[in-house]
């Protein structure tokens, strides 16, 4: 059976097609192969506390390929002190005679009462950010609302998607959350609205296989 020159080129042409896919499917299979999973989680972190927000932080290795899980769930609890409540001394009977003191030397005894208390704020105007990209309107118009008073937020079996807020935010915003590097994650507070907080987070990324080394 004769082929024509028109049959000829669709030949070759299917063939090439082959060729290119058997490649890309190669190439797929060496990525699968050099790269792997990580994790990085933390479950009720205590953010530490600075003179006008609280915060925490995590590191995504400069070798990530892409982030595949990025969430996190938030405890608040009311702001709590420590205070001295009393200072008592003990009675100590002193004498003078010729110009000295007795007993000398002599020591009084004080007994501190310390109270600890929780105060109570309007935290409803609390503000989140990561790396300095405030994400609170982001969450409000994807969740409905940030944190309205004390518990766990979004709820205590369910997280706030970062990834899920992407979609409001500038692109240089989205390039902040998204690349490699230290993540700072702060709420801001004032001195009408202090809490205490706990932050558990998950950020699952691709990155480079290192071989067993960091």
């Amino acid at each position: 059976m004769a082929i024509t020159i028109d049959g000829l080129d669709d030949v070759l042409d299917y063939l090439a097609r082959r060729q290119d896919g058997a490649k890309l499917l190669e190439k797929q299979r060496q990525l699968q192969r050099r790269n792997t999973v990580t994790d990085a989680k933390a479950d009720f972190q205590t953010m530490l506390r600075g003179l006008d927000r609280i915060y925490t932080a995590f590191r995504i290795s400069n070798d990530m390929q892409y982030i595949m899980k990025y969430s996190f769930n938030l405890h608040v609890r009311p702001f709590v002190t420590n205070l001295a409540q009393t200072v008592t001394t003990s009675d100590t009977s002193l004498s003078v005679s010729g110009g000295s003191v007795s007993p000398n030397p002599h020591h009084h005894t004080a007994k501190l009462g310390i109270e600890v208390a929780e105060h109570d704020f309007d935290v409803s105007r609390l503000r989140l950010s990561i790396q300095g990209v405030d994400l609170t309107d982001a969450i409000k118009a994807e969740y409905g609302s940030f944190v309205n008073g004390y518990g766990y937020f979004p709820s205590p079996n369910t997280s706030f998607d970062v990834l899920r807020l992407l979609d409001y935010l500038h692109p240089w915003q989205q390039s902040v959350l998204l690349s490699p590097g230290l993540k700072e994650i702060q709420i801001s507070q004032g001195d009408k609205m202090l809490c205490e907080c706990e932050i558990s987070y998950y950020i699952k990324y691709n990155h480079v296989d290192r071989g067993g080394l960091d």
